[in-house]
């Protein structure tokens, strides 16, 4: 069974009432040796018609898709019940042999078919169905540009396509056509901050003539902004700190793997990062700082309140203490209290790393040091403000502040998270505070979100209670010292696709064939991401041999 969670219930409305033609201009060359667009024109089906090309794809014969077995032991000799989900390699938007070679080299060590096919399906998924539009660098182009659905919304989202296209950034080192590629995320991501900075999803930028024709969403066409934004450029008007956040992660970690600083050269990018910067620094004021004058506001008539803002849009008060406010999580629900803490400490890790790019190539002095000064503030409110004492587990991170004493004790399935501070780099998987919170938001005593039933795992209140979300599962194991636990993780995302061989958003823990969104590429790639992580770290868990210790002995 296929449940909508409540953005998808909106844009299913908003879907069905079009069927939207794209026409990609401006493709890669044909002659490209390393990547290519496989179709030059492609029609974005409504809702219907996009899962109806989906069950082609997913009740194709897996035989008929390739699935023979290499030989070996365990159940290598077997084959995969899980179909083969890759669109044709014609219908493939963006097509990169790299990352095939990796697909297939991490396959050949996968003992279990089913693992492997999950895999294969799942790595490639932000490209084969998401590059809507590309652009790399030409003889009239002086910068690369990529325009990233999410999968079965047809916009693209600051966070969403940063850590959609993740486990490419470290690929990209050695291949020029995936490094345009990425190039070209953070260059149209900084081009999307500068039309409007409070923006968690945006439309194709005017300037590439894209022939791309979406059109605004019906959910929005009543929303109350200031400040005020044009419909017809941005998606969604949702201001979220972690959009801003990962706009300056993915700067740096592209610079870190690729030793790449080409989008320095781009003056959209300085400005976007000075935006960035003097945003923060304005959503650091406390409430009564700006009662009446008030930087930003949202409002949307709604049934649920996670769709809108308290007190008709600013939100619950909160204090100046350093930290940063958040009117939305990156769930793209809304805070309770405004300042997020995840979303706080990926700021400080972006600011940092940000810093780190520009004094490592003697860039924008001034500039870097204006990040470092922000960051330090940041990190200094979250260690004073941010850690808290649990009544059972001791000094934590709480999930939400306002710097008048009250917090919220809980997780949410989307990242950044609590969860996920060691993925990003905040802090160590030992650190004692991060295991003392790790402890509270896996344990659904004290974690209204953490499910209770077969497949426990995190969830989120977008998708209501008792839903697990197979990105929390992902992240759950790639920041986990427990072999045991991340043996679990694995086999928990390998039972629960629905025999879909995807991932999904959400499934109810009991039931794994009640779900919501069929085609969310984000939570793929986190998929394909944690096998090549578990390749590198515990390449035994997948080649059949089981845990070999416990974080507990």
């Amino acid at each position: 069974m296929l449940l909508l969670d409540r953005r998808e219930q909106v844009t299913t409305m908003f879907s069905l009432q079009f069927a939207y033609v794209i026409c990609i201009c401006g493709a890669l060359s044909a002659t490209s040796t390393h990547s290519l667009t496989r179709r030059q024109s492609i029609t974005l089906w409504t809702r219907s018609n996009t899962n109806g090309l989906l069950q082609s794809a997913l009740t194709r014969p897996a035989a008929a898709a390739g699935i023979n077995e290499i030989g070996g032991n365990g159940n290598r000799n077997k084959k995969s019940t899980i179909p083969d989900a890759r669109p044709l390699f014609e219908e493939r938007l963006f097509v990169s042999p790299t990352v095939e070679s990796v697909i297939e080299d991490v396959s050949s060590r996968i003992s279990d078919p089913s693992l492997r096919q999950i895999f294969r399906n799942c790595l490639p998924s932000t490209l084969d169905t998401t590059v809507l539009w590309h652009r790399p660098r030409g003889a009239d182009y002086n910068f690369p540009y990529t325009y990233i659905i999410t999968g079965d919304i047809a916009s693209m989202w600051l966070r969403d396509s940063t850590y959609q296209i993740h486990p490419y950034v470290p690929l990209a080192k050695d291949d020029d056509q995936l490094r345009e590629l990425v190039l070209g995320v953070i260059n149209t991501q900084a081009e999307m901050i500068n039309i409007y900075p409070f923006g968690n999803a945006y439309f194709p930028l005017d300037h590439w003539n894209s022939n791309i024709s979406l059109s605004p969403p019906d959910f929005g066409k009543d929303d109350q902004v200031f400040p005020y934004y044009n419909r017809e450029k941005v998606f969604e008007a949702k201001y979220e700190l972690d959009s801003l956040a990962s706009f300056l992660y993915l700067t740096k970690y592209y610079f870190e793997e690729t030793g790449n600083s080409d989008f320095l050269d781009n003056p959209n990018w300085e400005n976007a990062t000075r935006l960035v910067l003097s945003t923060m620094k304005l959503m650091q004021r406390g409430t009564l700082e700006n009662y009446r004058a008030d930087p930003y506001k949202f409002t949307r008539p709604t049934r649920t309140h996670t769709e809108t803002q308290n007190l008709y849009g600013i939100g619950n008060p909160a204090m100046r203490c350093g930290l940063i406010r958040s009117f939305f999580r990156p769930s793209d629900d809304s805070t309770i209290l405004q300042y997020l803490v995840p979303s706080n400490a990926m700021a400080v890790v972006g600011l940092y790393g940000v810093s780190y790019v520009l004094d490592s190539t003697g860039r924008f002095p001034e500039l870097s040091e204006d990040l470092k000064v922000l960051a330090n503030e940041v990190d200094t409110a979250i260690k004073k403000q941010a850690i808290v004492h649990h009544p059972e587990f001791g000094r934590v991170f709480a999930y939400e502040v306002d710097c008048y004493g009250s917090h919220v004790f809980m997780d949410d399935a989307n990242f950044p998270s609590l969860l996920s501070l060691p993925k990003f780099g905040y802090v160590a998987k030992d650190d004692p505070i991060y295991i003392n919170t790790r402890k509270y938001i896996l344990s659904a005593d004290w974690n209204p979100y953490y499910t209770k039933g077969k497949y426990a795992g995190v969830g989120s209140p977008h998708t209501g209670l008792q839903q697990t979300w197979h990105m929390s599962l992902c992240m759950q194991g790639m920041t986990s010292t427990d072999e045991f636990e991340i043996h679990k993780m694995l086999w928990t995302l390998r039972n629960t696709t629905a025999n879909t061989g995807l991932m999904h958003e959400s499934f109810y823990c009991n039931d794994p064939e009640t779900f919501t969104r069929r085609f969310f590429a984000w939570a793929n790639t986190v998929f394909g991401e944690f096998i090549i992580y578990l390749d590198r770290e515990y390449p035994h868990l997948l080649q059949g041999h089981g845990p070999r210790y416990s974080r507990n002995g």
